[in-house]
């Protein structure tokens, strides 16, 4: 099990540029990858990075930063604008015959003119830096993988806490079952002896339906056993389970608010509102998981 928050960094040099990467992720319901170049890069390289980052992690929001510094700034590129040279010199060469000139036109008077010769400062880096990225980024990945596995078995070990502690509590409503039984008996006997007196027959089977009903949380307390065998059997598996656990917990959620409601008892009340805190606390870690 994993949770979904970790961190990784790797950071890799040539004897021309230096590249670091971080790597963090943040609770998410789907997979989500981000990539924060500093500078532009193939959209290939971006593709391979995801591929990458898909095989390690399913779920969450993946944040990647990556730094790209030259050791040195790079030379400018000069730019000679042949075609506007050549088009100068064969103006200049046609209004030197028309006006029967004898000087001689140089490169250096064409140069002298806009636009011939310029600098261009460097763009991207050209350098491949792709074995640099790749490096970076399986050694920050590695990081994270890690940081989220060991705090997916402190998970773990939480909800178990948590979920001994409900298994408890269901034993002791179950339990109690037969006590809730009696005093319905009971508040039954009560009931019809009130109702009979007024020889009012529609109600008193509405009554005795209701009162049925209200009693037996039989039904609830199996499949409240049911749900939580799944939740042990899926909080033992190694892949991806935080949506499996949220749906459990959710059908957990509704046979306790069932129960809570059919119950009379304080007893068994208490025990509702302790399940509910415990649940809740399974929940909010459990955002948290793969």
């Amino acid at each position: 099990m994993k949770s979904m928050t970790g961190y990784g960094e790797g950071r890799e040099e040539n004897e021309r540029v230096e590249v670091y990467l971080q790597i963090k992720t943040l609770n998410h319901r789907f997979l989500e990858i981000e990539i924060y170049p500093s500078q532009l890069f193939p959209f290939a390289w971006e593709k391979t990075i995801k591929d990458y980052v898909k095989r390690k992690i399913k779920r969450g929001k993946v944040i990647i930063d990556i730094e790209i510094k030259r050791k040195k700034p790079p030379l400018p590129e000069v730019i000679v604008n042949q075609n506007l040279i050549s088009h100068y010199y064969k103006a200049l060469s046609q209004v030197s015959n028309r006006l029967e000139l004898t000087d001689k036109i140089t490169l250096s008077d064409i140069l002298s003119l806009p636009e011939t010769i310029y600098l261009k400062k460097g763009g991207a880096i050209k350098e491949n830096l792709r074995p640099l990225i790749n490096k970076n980024l399986r050694k920050a990945l590695k990081q994270l993988v890690q940081m989220r596995e060991k705090e997916g078995e402190e998970h773990r070990c939480s909800i178990r806490e948590y979920f001994k502690r409900i298994q408890k509590d269901v034993l002791k409503i179950e339990k109690e079952i037969p006590l809730i039984q009696r005093k319905y008996e009971h508040r039954i006997k009560e009931t019809l002896g009130k109702l009979i007196d007024k020889s009012d027959r529609k109600k008193v089977l509405n009554e005795l339906s209701s009162l049925s009903w209200r009693g037996d949380i039989s039904e609830e307390i199996l499949r409240l056993h049911s749900h939580l065998d799944q939740f042990q059997t899926t909080l033992k598996n190694q892949g991806p389970i935080g949506n499996k656990l949220k749906f459990i917990l959710q059908e957990l959620q509704r046979e306790i608010n069932t129960i809570g409601a059919k119950s009379v008892t304080f007893t068994i009340s208490n025990f509702v509102v302790q399940i509910k805190e415990d649940l809740e606390r399974i929940r909010e870690i459990s955002q948290n998981i793969e």
